[in-house]
């Protein structure tokens, strides 16, 4: 079994946040919000487009900034840092957030905390990578060695260092600007004198919306799955792939035995190392937050075949 103290002498290729790629991305979906009111809303409403945005992004963002808070009060979070650890597993938690911290050039700790739950899983929250919090599950250190937490946490740190909290935040804004402008026109349309037109559009209205609402979904959904996987892949660089793979192994066995869940253990699944509430269907997995785990394992494998690490 592999530890910590095999890692502290490891040299770490700090990855770092491709801000010409983010701000090229934005730049993009800001283009293409403008070309899609031209052409569905009309030239007028292109006055508005700042108002727009602003209140396609808002949500996200506002729950970004409140996400350690949200989370902290939906999961009844302990915080173990600044020696709260009570246990000899909470003090690794803790040692290993710190020394990945270090490795990867953060100027903050992350907050750490555990929560009760029979879950076994973790997840990281916050408006940057120095402002985040990792926290894990009691469920998770009940039933995980000192390599499988190692690996976990590298998967969480991976998340925070990659700045995946933000990038999910705009995208969201990006998905909700776009049902916007497909709805717009609809709802514009229901202000007029016949009653019989109005009913029309607003049923219209609905329609598109919900339509909207899947596509955006799944849109989403894609991206995340994509993130895991490159949360997996950075894991495994900055540790060794076999703490990855330990910790997708010992997820996968505890899945077949589906642990009891908690309902609030739904909330926030999708930003956690595994969502144990996805579904398995082939159409499912057009909605599923997370690939499966075989599909990680794999992903995993290849990298120990082909030593890229």
């Amino acid at each position: 079994m592999k530890g910590l103290a095999e890692l502290k002498n490891k040299i770490v290729k700090v990855p770092h946040m491709n801000i010409f790629k983010i701000g090229t991305w934005v730049t993009m979906g800001l283009f293409a919000t403008y070309l899609l009111i031209y052409i569905f809303v009309g030239q007028e409403m292109l006055n508005y487009f700042p108002l727009l945005i602003l209140f396609a992004f808002a949500t996200p963002f506002i729950s970004l900034m409140m996400s350690k808070a949200s989370v902290k009060r939906a999961y009844n979070i302990r915080m173990i840092g600044d020696g709260e650890a009570r246990t000899e597993k909470e003090k690794l938690v803790v040692d290993t957030i710190t020394l990945l911290s270090q490795k990867l050039g953060l100027q903050r700790l992350p907050e750490i905390g555990v929560y009760p739950s029979n879950d076994v899983n973790a997840f990281a929250t916050g408006a940057s990578k120095n402002s985040a919090m990792v926290a894990v599950s009691q469920g998770l250190l009940n039933n995980m060695n000192e390599t499988e937490i190692i690996g976990v946490l590298a998967h969480e740190m991976s998340h925070v260092v990659n700045g995946d909290m933000l990038t999910s935040s705009i995208l969201e804004g990006f998905v909700s600007a776009f049902g916007l402008i497909a709805t717009l026109p609809f709802l514009l349309g229901g202000n007029n004198n016949r009653g019989r037109r109005a009913g029309s559009s607003l049923m219209t209205y609905y329609l598109i919306r919900n339509v909207a609402n899947i596509f955006g979904k799944i849109v989403s959904s894609a991206y995340s799955r994509r993130r895991e996987y490159g949360a997996d892949k950075l894991a495994a660089e900055i540790t060794d792939p076999s703490y990855m793979k330990s910790a997708l192994l010992r997820l996968q066995e505890i899945s077949e035995g589906r642990v009891s869940l908690q309902d609030s253990d739904r909330e926030f699944a999708s930003f956690k190392i595994t969502n144990n509430f996805s579904m398995g269907n082939i159409f499912g997995n057009l909605f599923a937050s997370h690939p499966s785990l075989e599909k990680r394992i794999a992903a995993i494998e290849r990298m120990e075949n082909k030593n890229v690490y």
